[in-house]
């Protein structure tokens, strides 16, 4: 048994072992939620871009939002004209109408028009030609920090998608350079 005088010793022996475990864990749970925010902001989309060369066919530029878990935009360039779609849903119907919002601060502008599916139903074509479109809607595209897209369906389901237009100017760019 400790002697009556140590106890005062043992005490504040506790309580700095104490201290430095609440201390501990308050630094690491600080850290947990900064590296979280940190991975929350980088998972968000935003646009990548660059050359593919993998030694069978001619290099080739594509560009696209970066989110490995959800649907994504791309853009490629076929024939000259860069063409922009939407990968990773199901859609139902072959000729789908679809809603353009082009949030710019606070200002909101809206595009409508109508899209094709590919054999699989997991794209979406949106536009053939993005440069050759409505000067306002492609000034829009570069300008928006976000993209609200709505898939609307006669057999299946709406969908509702969100994109980060992070990089977007620089990829459309880099898209319409040869």
């Amino acid at each position: 048994m400790t002697p009556p005088h140590q106890w005062g010793f043992l005490f504040d022996k506790m309580n700095f072992v104490f201290y430095c475990f609440t201390k501990q864990n308050y630094i690491m749970k600080t850290i947990t939620f900064i590296l979280g925010l940190f991975l929350c902001f980088n998972l968000s989309a935003q646009w990548v871009y660059k050359t593919i060369n993998d030694g069978f066919d001619e290099p080739y530029k594509i560009a696209y939002t970066d989110n490995p878990v959800a649907p994504f935009l791309k853009m490629e360039n076929v024939d000259g004209k860069v063409a922009l779609y939407l990968k990773g849903g199901y859609f139902c119907d072959d000729r789908i109408s679809y809603d353009f919002v082009f949030i710019l601060g606070d200002d909101v502008y809206r595009v409508s028009g109508v899209g094709l599916k590919n054999s699989n139903s997991d794209v979406l074509f949106l536009t053939a030609d993005l440069l050759n479109e409505e000067y306002e809607t492609v000034s829009w595209f570069k300008k928006c920090s976000k993209l609200k897209i709505r898939v609307n369906e006669s057999y299946c389901t709406t969908g509702y998608y969100e994109f980060n237009m992070t990089k977007s100017t620089s990829a459309l760019e880099f898209m319409s350079k040869p």
